[in-house]
């Protein structure tokens, strides 16, 4: 073989070579292509908003104390039968009622204001029943007027407190329930198994034909001081749920 083929065969050998190295990376390296596998990245872990504070737990209501006092019938007590006109006050301070409480329920009584039902209790009788009477409106002119204390008592409602002061003792009351009755149910001023305060007043306004009842329980007494303020509201809820009735209101 002379030098001329001898070249040509080197020549194309090295160049066959060459194309198998080619060959050979080009498919290792589509081998090398595969896709990682995917890590999944946890979600940050959310961080837990500020709680807000909270509402303070109502107040309870004191258990019930019957005094011993029968519940089905009006009497009379000692307490009672000494009461002097106009020494025991009621204070509704979301009312802005601050009154003196006069003796009797009589017509000339009640035209000079509220007055204490003759079979009532003493704030101090434990068991008790104060009920207290009053008119609801004036009518001057043929025209219905809200100038008296009981006109706005629709307005109470769960928390709110109602006061007597009575011989040196405060004694608070929160409202419990407001009922519409017919004019001769005294059940309403009976002893309730409970001490506690009751407001009686003509319904609806202007006519007068239905008693519209507000009662409130008693919470609380502490000696009377002239700086209490008499907060208007108590977070106690409300122990009896019945609904305000609505009442006709006649221009």
């Amino acid at each position: 073989m002379n030098k001329r083929k001898l070249l040509g065969l080197l020549c194309f050998l090295v160049a066959a070579a060459a194309l198998a190295a080619a060959i050979l990376l080009y498919g290792q390296s589509r081998q090398a292509a595969v896709l990682p596998t995917p890590r999944l990245t946890p979600s940050p872990t959310p961080t837990a908003e500020p709680s807000a504070t909270p509402s303070p737990e109502p107040t309870p209501w004191p258990s019930a104390d019957d005094g011993g006092f029968p519940q089905d019938k009006v009497f009379i007590t000692e307490a009672r039968e000494a009461y002097v006109s106009g020494t025991m006050r009621l204070i509704v301070p979301k009312l802005e009622i601050d009154i003196p409480i006069l003796d009797g329920t009589s017509e000339s009584t009640l035209l000079q204001g509220e007055g204490l039902y003759d079979y009532a209790q003493m704030p101090q009788e434990v068991g008790g029943n104060v009920s207290i009477a009053g008119h609801r409106n004036w009518i001057r002119n043929g025209q219905i007027t809200d100038d008296v204390p009981f006109y706005y008592l629709h307005l109470l409602g769960p928390g709110d407190t109602l006061y007597l002061v009575y011989e040196d003792v405060i004694y608070q009351y929160v409202w419990d329930k407001t009922s519409i009755v017919e004019p001769d149910d005294w059940s309403v001023i009976y002893c309730q198994g409970f001490s506690c305060l009751t407001l009686t007043t003509c319904t609806p306004i202007g006519v007068a034909d239905h008693r519209y009842v507000v009662r409130a329980r008693q919470v609380d007494s502490f000696p009377y001081t002239k700086d209490y303020d008499y907060p208007d509201y108590l977070n106690i809820g409300t122990a009896d749920p019945s609904p305000i009735p609505t009442e006709e209101v006649t221009p």
